[in-house]
């Protein structure tokens, strides 16, 4: 199996790639309401992300299993009260730990294929991917079931719910974008 080896590596070291998620987290600008929560309730949500991606290889990639898995985090952290834009850079520097992590052991890829290579790099891909698309289902879904209960939202709780966190407009440096028109 081309992921024997990574999963055996996930399994062994998912405190240690979930302390250097945590890591990121914590000197994140973008995760403020991460920041509230305790470090040890941080790295263990991270590492279940591992456990689920080792199992979600085990059991050979499914859509489904990933769909159940990153529908619940989305409910959750919806219920919890994240921004959506967190919970997504969340993910980001999942992405980001775990790929930071892999550049230790380059004898994970020593008897794979070229082909290989491509094709288990598109497969880990394809799980933050669906990560986030069903992760953003999961929580969208939720909303809903709020709206469906009360039926409106105000401005503020929308701003609330997909932007605080990510940035809020008076801390933007307009200087920093470049301006085009489309």
């Amino acid at each position: 199996m081309v992921f024997e080896k990574l999963i055996h590596l996930l399994n062994t070291h998912k405190k240690e790639i979930a302390t250097a998620y945590y890591e990121q987290v914590k000197n994140s600008e973008y995760m403020k309401t991460y920041h509230s929560l305790e470090p040890e309730k941080v790295i263990a949500r991270e590492e279940a992300t591992y456990v689920h991606l080792a199992q979600w290889l085990q059991n050979g990639s499914n859509n489904d299993d990933a769909e159940k898995f990153f529908e619940k985090v989305g409910s959750v952290r919806y219920k919890e009260g994240f921004p959506l834009s967190e919970i997504n850079y969340a993910l980001f520097i999942s992405k980001k730990a775990f790929y930071e992590f892999s550049r230790n052991y380059p004898e994970l890829l020593n008897d794979l294929t070229p082909q290989e290579i491509i094709d288990s790099f598109a497969i880990l891909g394809n799980y933050f991917a669906l990560g986030g698309f069903y992760m953003i289902r999961g929580y969208l879904n939720t909303l809903f079931e709020k709206l469906d209960i009360n039926d409106s939202l105000t401005r503020e709780e929308i701003h609330q719910i997909l932007v605080r966190g990510a940035f809020d407009e008076e801390d933007i440096d307009m200087s920093d974008f470049i301006w085009r028109h489309v």
